[in-house]
């Protein structure tokens, strides 16, 4: 996937789409995982982060969508999701992307902010 093609999936105002798309047209790496390997039963996500957001909310880690990401993959049941990622260097931010499984919409996006490894917390 080309970036300007992912930048044209976030079109959704919510604050994550925003800062995901502002973070790749800053140039942001990213990365959308191909083949079967790629592709992950919605209903395998949704515990695992749903766990990952207590994790954060305990330790006052600052998070855009995680909320909606885990309702919309519980809602999805068995749908393959398609993995992809975006790495924002500075400041440090890491999008979590979920996509339908022919990767032509972006389902949910978590942001999670990483200046927290930084300072050991």
């Amino acid at each position: 996937m080309k970036r300007q093609e992912l930048i044209s999936l976030l079109a959704g105002e919510s604050p994550v789409n925003k800062a995901c798309r502002k973070a790749l047209e800053q140039g942001a790496s990213f990365r959308i995982y191909d083949g079967a390997t790629g592709l992950v039963p919605a209903s395998n996500l949704a515990p695992t982060y749903r766990a990952r957001e207590a994790h954060t909310r305990k330790r006052g880690i600052p998070t855009l969508g995680f909320p909606a990401a885990v309702e919309t993959l519980q809602a999805l049941g068995e749908q393959p999701v398609r993995l992809g990622g975006v790495t924002q260097l500075d400041p440090p931010y890491y999008f979590q992307l979920f996509l339908t499984a022919d990767a032509a919409t972006v389902l949910a996006c978590i942001g999670v902010d990483q200046q927290h490894q930084q300072r050991g917390i």
